[in-house]
């Protein structure tokens, strides 16, 4: 019942989710790692292994390293320092070099004008917000670099190939997640617990809600819609009833997410489902059979067990984060561009 997540490909909110969360590279690549068919010898072996991290190709017309791509109050951003920072990009969430060498002249634009948002902001941090940027940077290196070295047999010599095939060296990346890093806590100085709690206030509550919902699906894929209504209007009428809902969830069901639990969804949050479904999880009364609900997915018999509001002093870690996105993105709108006093955009190569 979920809805898909079709984030636009920005960079900003990437390495933010990055740099708290750097295991979304285990995850992705054990996956990858899990679906490598088995190989004769360990050399084969070893190299399919560096296989899985490719290096980037850059998508633009290659230029001198000291071409000047953009100038600013105070300083430029050249060729090299951004073509560092797409490395070190691909280095910290692999795959995303395959966006990378697909980015069209918008994109590459968008990546260039957020990159050197970033280093304006990063250079509005003082020397203590630096040294501490830097420090997380060298710490989130050393997690990255454990996360390798376990996908690479423990090899110190495996991950210093994987470093070279990606044209990067350690120096290059602390220095690109500590400018990254001191941006981030620089507009994170300017959201005051005050400005959180009024948005919390504000908002919507439905935004901060989470509830333990059983359903039933009958989907209308495999059935005529007047076939899959008619039977969801008879399991609503068996459960009104009195049957049990478990037991008629994992015989009758066509969800396979909660199928074995009974139709169960427990303590979600109800921004993750289709429209439909989160409106009848918000309304429903608590404990009552619901009439079938159409979605996208077909007719749902549905009965909210649970519904909470999140508390403020759980919902705040998110809200900041929420306004951390918006302060960057009024920044990049309103601010780059009376900073940056002349752009010298990068051509993308034409595609055959």
């Amino acid at each position: 019942m979920q809805k898909t997540d079709r984030r636009k490909a920005r960079f900003f909110p990437m390495m933010t989710a990055i740099l708290l969360a750097f295991a979304v590279l285990a995850a992705g690549c054990g996956k990858e790692e899990a679906e490598q068919p088995a190989k004769p010898n360990e050399q084969a072996e070893q190299n399919d292994q560096l296989a899985q991290f490719p290096g980037v190709t850059l998508p633009y017309e290659q230029v001198g390293p000291d071409t000047v791509v953009a100038e600013y109050e105070g300083g430029k951003l050249t060729a090299k320092q951004f073509e560092d920072f797409l490395r070190t990009l691909n280095f910290l969430q692999p795959g995303q070099g395959q966006a990378i060498k697909n980015a069209d002249q918008q994109m590459l634009e968008t990546y260039i004008r957020e990159y050197t948002g970033t280093i304006l902001l990063a250079n509005r941090a003082d020397e203590k917000v630096a040294g501490e940027a830097k420090k997380q940077a060298e710490q989130t290196f050393d997690r990255f670099k454990q996360e390798y070295m376990g996908l690479l047999n423990n090899e110190e010599a495996n991950f210093d190939k994987l470093m070279d095939k990606q044209g990067v060296t350690k120096d290059v990346v602390i220095e690109q997640m500590t400018l990254i890093n001191s941006s981030i806590s620089y507009l994170r100085s300017g959201i005051s617990e005050e400005e959180l709690k009024q948005r919390y206030d504000k908002a919507d509550k439905s935004a901060f809600t989470t509830a333990s919902v059983r359903h039933i699906l009958i989907s209308n894929e495999s059935r005529s819609d007047e076939e899959a209504k008619k039977l969801a209007d008879d399991l609503a009428k068996r459960l009104k009833a009195g049957e049990d809902f478990a037991a008629l969830a994992k015989e009758y069901s066509d969800d396979p997410g909660s199928k074995e639990t009974g139709g169960l969804y427990e303590n979600a949050n109800v921004n993750d489902w289709v429209p439909e479904f989160k409106e009848a999880a918000l309304t429903l009364p608590i404990g009552e059979i619901s009439d079938p609900v159409k979605t996208s997915y077909g007719y749902h018999v549905m009965k909210v067990e649970k519904r909470a509001v999140t508390p403020f002093e759980e919902a705040k870690d998110a809200l900041r984060e929420t306004a951390l996105q918006e302060k960057y993105n009024q920044f990049i709108k309103d601010e780059v561009d009376k900073l940056v006093t002349k752009w010298n955009y990068l051509k993308v190569t034409q595609k055959s």
